[in-house]
């Protein structure tokens, strides 16, 4: 198979925000509900006329704003809306985090983010889920959730457990929003989103497996320009934005879709008038915000001498099926995933070279040490050492292994490839070129990896002769 470059592309916990250093005083923020406020013409209808205008003038003032509303919105056609979005990528250039870093292995370009795995307190992997109304989100996560052992989460579920809690302290703020129509505090959002992410990082998935290093879906949010602000505001430190996965699809695709799907969800916002409303403000407040995270990427792609962005937004044509559909996203997310593999193995060849026996075997499964008949799980330190050694330091016996890396492998690494199997499953090679007995030799290594509770863990190797 051909290598893939990364390039390619309930109850949760209730915290007060007033004990919480994460977060300041509150503001505007996420729209609770799939629906509130998506209707609210952009100016009162009080303000369309005079109180001493006839009702005529009203009709005729109101039939030229649904209109003006039924017409297609162009974003680049608004110059008010390019500048916002300039000033919002100028804002959010740093809601990668401090943990990414662009660099390479082999020639093959990657993101590493080892970093996230050491970082106190815990930073989360994180991908947005943005779309229209019926654009197939919630099916392709539940995909996303199945194969790459993601977690899913919902601004508006998360919103709406809350709401329902009795213990939750902004219950009553919450309930407030819904029957007013009125805007959640970003930082309410923000904070039930952290608290979800914290405790389900430590929770099986639906296999009754654990995984480490889980990258976290967040589902229709940032909705709006004070959301992605809210979020950059204060997220970075708990949380990197690895990039979007956004499903384009045209409106009368979706209109029939919801109508389709109207027939058995029960749900009060699946009717034409409210689809519109809902597809007419994410094309003016949810599209600009993935303008502003593109433009955000193009200038991460200038700072990057291989064009590597730290955030890496991927579209995803959602008019097909969802076979078709989800062709595209599994790309997109072999793509991320591959990331954290080649972060795994290049700092597994690290530890080789630096004879940092301890990391090996950290990244490596005991079992692919045992022959026949023994159990890895009864492996000692000693024994576990000898074995580095024995593997990592050809031509010498165990008791000669050095404690330093004088005497480690002069590694040269070149020719990266890296496959995803599946969602859990990766496969790296590359050249490893090293110094032997005065003579340069190069092998092809291969390394097996799976998705398990410690993260990503090389399960297999072997070395052949170029």
């Amino acid at each position: 198979s051909s290598g893939n470059t990364c390039n390619d592309l309930g109850k949760h916990s209730q915290r007060s925000l007033s004990r919480s250093p994460l977060f300041g005083g509150l503001r505007g923020g996420s729209t609770f509900g799939s629906s509130s406020g998506a209707g609210k013409s952009r100016v009162p209808l009080h303000q369309l006329h005079a109180s001493s205008a006839s009702s005529s003038a009203a009709s005729a003032s109101a039939s030229d704003k649904t209109a003006q509303d039924e017409e297609p919105y162009d974003i680049d056609s608004d110059p008010d809306m390019m500048r916002q979005i300039s000033e919002a990528a100028a804002a959010s250039h740093s809601i990668t985090g401090p943990s990414i870093r662009p660099t390479t292995v082999g020639s093959l370009p990657f993101l590493d983010t080892s970093a996230l795995d050491d970082s106190t307190p815990k930073q989360h992997r994180v991908l947005f889920v943005l779309g229209g109304p019926g654009a197939g989100k919630g099916t392709q996560s539940d995909l996303i959730v199945d194969n790459y052992k993601c977690v899913h989460l919902s601004v508006g579920e998360l919103l709406r457990e809350a709401r329902a809690s009795e213990s939750n302290p902004h219950a009553e703020l919450i309930e407030d929003c819904l029957v007013h129509g009125k805007i959640v505090p970003v930082e309410i959002s923000l904070e039930l989103l952290k608290n979800a992410m914290d405790e389900a990082y430590e929770r099986p998935a639906a296999d009754g497996s654990k995984y480490g290093t889980r990258i976290f879906l967040v589902d229709g949010f940032p909705r709006n320009f004070d959301n992605l602000s809210g979020w950059t505001d204060n997220m970075p430190q708990a949380a990197s934005c690895l990039g979007a996965l956004v499903y384009d699809c045209p409106q009368d695709v979706l209109e029939a879709r919801i109508m389709s799907r109207a027939e058995t969800s029960g749900r009060s916002d699946d009717n034409l008038t409210s689809a519109r409303k809902r597809f007419r403000t994410f094309q003016m407040q949810t599209m600009p915000v993935v303008r502003a995270l593109e433009e955000v990427e193009k200038s991460q792609d200038a700072e990057d001498p291989a064009g590597n962005s730290r955030i890496r937004m991927t579209h995803i044509e959602a008019t097909g099926t969802v076979e078709e559909v989800w062709d595209a996203t599994k790309a997109a997310m072999d793509a991320y995933a591959a990331n954290d593999v080649l972060s795994a193995n290049s700092r597994l060849i690290r530890a080789a070279v630096e004879g940092d026996a301890d990391t090996y075997m950290k990244l490596s499964a005991r079992g692919m040490f045992a022959k026949e008949g023994e159990d890895a799980s009864k492996f000692d330190d000693e024994k576990l050492k000898s074995l580095f050694a024995e593997y990592e330091m050809p031509g010498k016996k165990d008791d000669e292994a050095p404690d330093g890396a004088d005497d480690i492998w002069n590694t040269i690494i070149s020719n990266a490839t890296i496959e995803m199997q599946t969602g859990t499953k990766a496969i790296v090679s590359y050249d490893r070129t090293f110094a032997e007995d005065g003579k340069e030799k190069t092998l092809r290594e291969t390394r097996v990896w799976s998705h398990e509770e410690n993260g990503w863990t090389c399960i297999h190797f072997y070395r052949t002769p170029k």
